[in-house]
């Protein structure tokens, strides 16, 4: 066929469906060389020397019998060609096209940033061997685009912003393969969005052969993708990999990192990638598998660790028992005890080893078995009983309950230091009342049951005169109460007189209606002068089906409130300092307790 197709020179093929006019040495179409094909579906325009496509403008509007936009063209193939450039008006009409191959275009193509709004239908684009391209935002808003393939650049592929696909909501598969991107490029820094935000559908991700030696300092570049299966970074130059940059990858099934430069994993790399089947780490630098990498990956099956560096797999090391297929070939593994749970786990795990002849143990192995394969290392003939191990945990054992039983003996005088410790580093700044207890008539009122003087007597009497004896004016019970005035105007006039209101709780006293009259009234008193006037000491455990409500919500609403302990002279201690710094100002409140 000649350089130029003729005008018109199909016309009356109204039922063609299929063309292939390829490897043609066609060099240029007329406007009118496909009028008349309405029933066209295929068109390949493959191997020819096209530098101008005119399917459609503006006059054929005027052409009623044959109108280009009535056209069921779907696959259009203009690979191996030369074209220049492609825009707004390449394409016009082709509104059921759904394949176009531009593919070994032998010049730099210049797609413009609206070239494919007329072909919205399409669903499927490759860009395969392409001297140069930019990437302009020209795929933007292709809402049907399944499918792209940009891989096999001669030249870097440039991309002038990141929002390049962020209604490109359909596409499934993306191929970047040896496009010459970087690390770099997967990631704007001024506003750290992702290159392929907008691609929720994305299910396979190629992007083999490209520069990634800075890979670790993208670690969001894959976050919005949490539909993704297949990730494909094989030899890609990666050295590092941050414990963040697979998060949100929930969907993933396949991760292939072989032939990188990859020395250590982060223990968390995988901990989200509960759904990977194949991972494929062969032909990297890997001398350390971390303990819990595949503690979260319960679904893999394949995996490949062929030719690394992995000398030994620490005992303790989780790993997957869903492997159906482990490839751990050309490793220099160390052959020793210290290796002895592996190879043990080799012979009890139902997985399929292959490459089990290249799987050798290396010189730093035990003599005999220096260039042998790992399945002529029997650790039983090997590692006798290891005593050290043995002696090692139960001394560890012993040390654990002996210091356990000290706590728990030294649990108050180990409070009571922890509580010093605290005061003496935090410290605290709490709104407290201007006066102290020298501008109140009485420092201290105590109230309890006579059953309970005992304890007034025998502990609090005592504390207060060796400890605290700048307090001179306190009231002990009933019998400091003035003895003209009624009983209940005795009550109120000592608590709202005095600076601290001590009540002692028993079993007995909450269930004496008196002394819970006394316990109201202190909180009535301290809800009108919005101070913490009140110190509950409990002279013994009271259950808390006993415990009265006014008791339980005081409690609630961290009111102090100290325990007395008998026989323990470590807690006691606790107990008097605690006491000491509740009497040192009454703080204020910034709620009222209902009564």
């Amino acid at each position: 066929m000649g350089k130029t197709h003729a005008d018109y020179a199909l016309d009356g093929f109204e039922k063609l469906q299929v063309l292939d006019i390829g490897r043609n040495q066609l060099s240029s179409l007329y406007n009118g060389s496909f009028c008349g094909l309405k029933s066209l579906i295929d068109l390949n325009l493959s191997v020819n020397k096209i530098t101008t496509l005119r399917l459609y403008q503006s006059n054929i509007h005027e052409i009623k019998t044959v109108p280009w936009n009535a056209t069921n063209l779907q696959t259009l193939n203009l690979a191996n060609n030369n074209l220049i450039s492609v825009n707004r008006n390449t394409f016009v009409g082709l509104r059921n096209l759904k394949f176009l191959d531009l593919s070994r275009n032998h010049n730099p193509l210049d797609i413009s940033v609206d070239a494919f709004e007329e072909t919205s239908s399409l669903e499927k684009i490759i860009m395969k061997d392409l001297v140069k391209f930019t990437m302009t935002g020209s795929f933007r808003n292709m809402h049907q685009l399944v499918f792209l393939d940009m891989s096999y650049l001669s030249s870097r592929l440039e991309i002038t912003s990141h929002d390049q696909f962020s209604h490109t909501s359909a596409l499934r598969i993306l191929n970047l393969s040896r496009t010459k991107i970087k690390a770099e490029d997967l990631v704007q820094l001024q506003s750290n969005r992702p290159l392929f935000s907008g691609l929720v559908s994305l299910r396979t991700l190629k992007l083999p052969l490209n520069l990634f030696d800075d890979f670790h300092h993208v670690p969001n570049a894959f976050t919005t993708l949490w539909n993704l299966h297949e990730l494909d970074l094989t030899d890609c130059q990666i050295t590092q990999i941050d414990s963040g940059i697979f998060r949100n990858l929930t969907s993933l099934t396949d991760l292939l990192l072989a032939k990188n430069l990859i020395k250590i994993i982060p223990a968390k790399a995988f901990q989200d990638l509960q759904k990977l089947r194949n991972l494929n780490l062969a032909s990297n630098y890997i001398t350390v598998i971390e303990k819990q990498l595949f503690s979260r990956t319960s679904s893999l099956q394949y995996l490949y660790l062929q030719n690394n560096q992995i000398s030994t797999i620490d005992s303790f090391t989780l790993l997957p028992t869903s492997l159906k297929v482990l490839i751990i070939a050309n490793n220099p593994f160390t052959c020793t005890c210290q290796l002895a749970w592996f190879r043990e786990w080799l012979d009890k795990v139902n997985t399929t080893i292959y490459q089990r002849n290249e799987t050798r143990c290396s010189s730093t192995s035990f003599k005999s078995l220096n260039n042998q394969t790992i399945w002529s290392f029997h650790p039983e003939d090997y590692c006798g009983v290891n005593i050290y191990l043995i002696v090692g945990v139960s001394l560890a054992i012993v040390t654990v309950l002996s210091l356990s039983v000290l706590v728990y003996q030294k649990r108050w005088w180990l409070n009571h230091k922890r509580f010093l410790l605290k005061l003496a580093i935090v410290g605290y700044q709490e709104i407290i009342e201007n006066q102290g207890p020298e501008d109140y008539e009485y420092q201290l009122n105590l109230m309890f049951r006579e059953d309970d003087e005992w304890w007034i007597n025998d502990c609090m009497k005592p504390f207060l005169q060796g400890r605290m004896p700048h307090l001179e004016h306190i009231v002990f019970g009933d019998s400091g109460l003035h003895p003209g005035s009624f009983y209940l105007n005795a009550i109120y006039d000592v608590i709202e007189n005095s600076y601290k209101t001590v009540l002692l709780l028993s079993n007995q006293s909450v269930e004496d209606t008196w002394f819970m009259t006394k316990l109201r009234m202190a909180v009535e008193h301290m809800n009108d002068t919005k101070l913490e006037k009140i110190i509950l000491i409990f002279l013994e455990d009271i259950d808390d089906d006993h415990l009265p409500y006014l008791v339980r919500l005081l409690l609630s609403r961290n009111k102090p409130y100290l325990l007395w302990v008998d026989d323990d002279e470590d807690a006691q201690e606790f107990f008097w300092a605690k006491f000491e710094k509740s009497m040192r100002a009454n703080r204020e409140m910034n709620n009222v307790i209902p009564v």
